[in-house]
């Protein structure tokens, strides 16, 4: 049985070193993580036994170049393998899991929406998971240090970042694309942590243009600059759609390839059954939208349940599309919502609040 971890908010200590976060951070929950791992360890070898032999190799691999690209956050992972009493491969696999498995039949999905209206900027994510990893989902607050500013993280414990937001009010979300083209690269939640230490949505995309990663991803950058969906692969990176400031409108992805380079790429067999579905509904619901309210309504809608926007759709173990939990922001206002579970369908449902004062996140709910 495991451990119902109950969206955890974890708040790192002030002053205190990347490695000494990670070393606190399993400790505390030392026991969801050593479970989490171990369910993803199992669900990717029981699909792809021949990554076995070279797994801790090919993990060992990926932290290395990590490291190099990103040393303070990678010391975070080494933190919390050692609190966790694990090994670095454990780690690497718990925090690249997606990129392990982008050989075969993916089980991550995604929504990534930004929307522009006269008065607002909203922008976040669904996160679409296998049902497992529900119960390990948490907030991480970092505070500000001398390489960056205070940022609120969604994530699983032991994992350094699916999406965030800073102080700066800028946002990266991550939703999956399945591409032929993956190489040993990055941890991509390293990479999701690196991206929130810049300040500007140009040095954003910079970054993840150039960054050496493992597999395909879309990220989406945003802040009051505007927003962007980006599809990066190991050997093409593409901007697909975007949003400058003062611009109305919307743009969002879902787990196809939209680029023109990057749909060349494209493994169709792997593609989530789901993502033509919900682009659709995305399609005819954002106009709608007007202010915060309205967009984390959009993130939990069921039109179409299961194959909803808010997704419940599993088809056996290769392709579920099952929302673990989500963030929205005004990034405008230094407004942000997270939350785990589904607001419709879980008793445990939960979620937090918080205003960005311009220094620090204040949590209200």
């Amino acid at each position: 049985m495991s451990t119902n971890c109950m969206f955890p908010y974890i708040k790192y200590q002030p002053g205190k070193s990347n490695y000494d976060w990670g070393l606190s951070h399993g400790e505390e929950f030392r026991t969801a993580i050593g479970e989490l791992t171990e369910i993803r360890r199992n669900l990717m070898l029981a699909k792809n036994p021949a990554l076995a032999k070279k797994l801790d190799e090919l993990a060992m691999e990926q932290f290395n170049l990590s490291k190099k690209f990103a040393p303070n956050i990678a010391s975070e992972i080494e933190g919390i393998a050692k609190g966790a009493g694990l090994t670095l491969p454990d780690l690497v696999v718990l925090n690249n899991y997606t990129d392990f498995r982008d050989i075969i039949l993916p089980e991550e999905g995604c929504s990534t929406v930004h929307i522009q209206t006269p008065d607002e900027i909203l922008s976040g994510q669904t996160w679409d998971m296998h049902r497992s990893a529900k119960n390990y989902m948490s907030l991480i607050h970092v505070p500000a240090n001398d390489r960056h500013t205070a940022q609120l993280v969604l994530t699983l414990v032991g994992c350094v970042g699916l999406m965030g937001v800073t102080t700066d009010n800028t946002l990266i979300g991550v939703n999956n694309i399945n591409t032929a083209n993956a190489k040993a690269g990055l941890i991509w939640p390293l990479l999701v942590r690196r991206v929130l230490e810049e300040k500007s949505l140009g040095l954003m995309r910079d970054t993840l243009m150039k960054a050496p990663v493992t597999s395909g991803h879309n990220y989406l950058i945003a802040s009051p600059e505007g927003g962007e969906h980006l599809e990066i692969t190991p050997t093409v990176a593409e901007k697909v759609s975007g949003l400058q400031a003062g611009q109305v409108g919307s743009v969002f992805h879902t787990n196809h390839c939209v680029g023109f380079h990057v749909e060349k790429l494209e493994d169709k067999s792997s593609m989530s059954s789901t993502t033509f579905n919900r682009w659709a509904l995305l399609s005819k619901k954002t106009y709608k939208v007007t202010d915060l309210e309205d967009f984390k309504n959009l993130l939990s809608d069921h039109e179409e349940f299961p194959k909803s926007i808010c997704s419940h759709f599993e088809n056996g173990a290769q392709d579920p599309s099952f929302t673990c939990g989500g963030g929205a922001s005004d990034l405008k206002r230094g407004h942000h919502i997270f939350w785990r579970g589904c607001p419709a369908h879980d008793q445990d449902y939960r979620e937090y609040e918080f205003f960005n004062d311009g220094h620090d996140f204040k949590k209200v709910k």
